[in-house]
């Protein structure tokens, strides 16, 4: 659906915004029919898996961004994922293109109090400030889950935990390669026609943005890193405790084996040296015991226990 939309209210003065979302045939159409938009900007602005980039076609004049935002863990995804967000700027119109999963971006950035913006370069740079704010959002979130199950697994380790850190570490992957690629997409935006005539404000705003944008690569790759540990130390917990196990299983089965052995002799229907006696079975129940002892402490004494 495409609407034109308002800031703070009213309509900008010098520029238009259109919104696009979930775009469709009918949208397609229009958009070729009233702003003649080539089939290879429609073929760009559709695809939902567009990694960041800057384009610029000089046959139609028309600039293309494209930046990444995550999107929030639900009922059929678990971890965070990102899906773009693209801006088309044609002479003072902006397009914006974003599917329901993103709509949330564009209804808190309406809802904001933005100022006065001068032209569409800068409305822009506001909107990718806006933007940026929330991988910051999402790490936090990820952080504060984070040492909730640091804690936990330090305690006791147990299976839903170890899933929900795989999650944040599948969720760490998809942010971290965003906020790279959306990195480098902001950084050659310094060299490209969308910034030869831009405002002081909108340069302050891109250098907002690159300061945001870096400090969350930065934090996304301790993240990774403290998550990555939190991760060995536990599988080094388990598998030390499965040793354990097992060390105890074998140290048993060995000691058990011993009255096994005995009552297996004294059990054959034969005769035996000190069968016929009456209490000859409470001597072979006191050579179990003392031999299992002893086979004890030789164990503990070497170190098997």
């Amino acid at each position: 659906m495409i609407t034109r939309q308002e800031i703070n209210g009213k309509a900008p003065m010098n520029y238009n915004w259109f919104d696009v979302n979930e775009l469709n045939d009918s949208d397609t159409r229009q958009l070729k029919r009233l702003f003649r938009l080539t089939p290879e900007i429609i073929d760009y602005v559709s695809d939902r898996h567009e990694r960041p980039h800057y384009d610029f076609d000089i046959h139609t004049q028309s600039e293309l961004v494209v930046y990444d935002v995550p999107l929030w863990p639900d009922k059929v995804t678990a971890h965070f994922t990102t899906r773009p967000i693209i801006f088309l700027l044609q002479g003072t119109t902006v397009f914006t293109f974003h599917t329901d999963e993103t709509a949330y971006v564009f209804e808190q950035f309406k809802q904001e109090k933005v100022k006065e913006i001068k032209n569409a370069t800068e409305f822009i740079m506001t909107f990718l400030l806006h933007a940026a704010k929330y991988f910051n959002q999402a790490l936090d979130k990820l952080n504060v889950e984070r040492n909730r199950l640091d804690k936990n697994l330090n305690n006791h380790i147990v299976n839903t935990d170890l899933r929900h850190l795989a999650q944040i570490e599948k969720s760490l992957v998809y942010l971290s390669s965003s906020i790279k690629t959306n990195l480098v997409m902001l950084e050659s935006l310094r060299h490209t026609p969308l910034t030869l005539q831009i405002t002081k404000e909108a340069q302050e705003k891109l250098d907002d943005i690159l300061i945001e944008t870096e400090q969350a690569s930065r934090m996304v790759q301790i993240s990774n890193e403290v998550t990555e540990k939190i991760s060995t130390t536990s599988n080094n917990i388990l598998n030390n405790n499965l040793n354990d196990t097992m060390k105890f299983l074998t140290v048993w089965s060995l000691i058990l084996t011993i009255p096994t052995i005995m009552t297996g002799f004294f059990g054959m229907n034969v005769k035996l040296p000190g069968a016929q006696f009456p209490l000859a079975w409470i001597a072979i129940i006191i050579l179990n015991i003392v031999f299992m002892a002893w086979l004890y402490f030789y164990l503990k004494k070497n170190h098997f226990l």
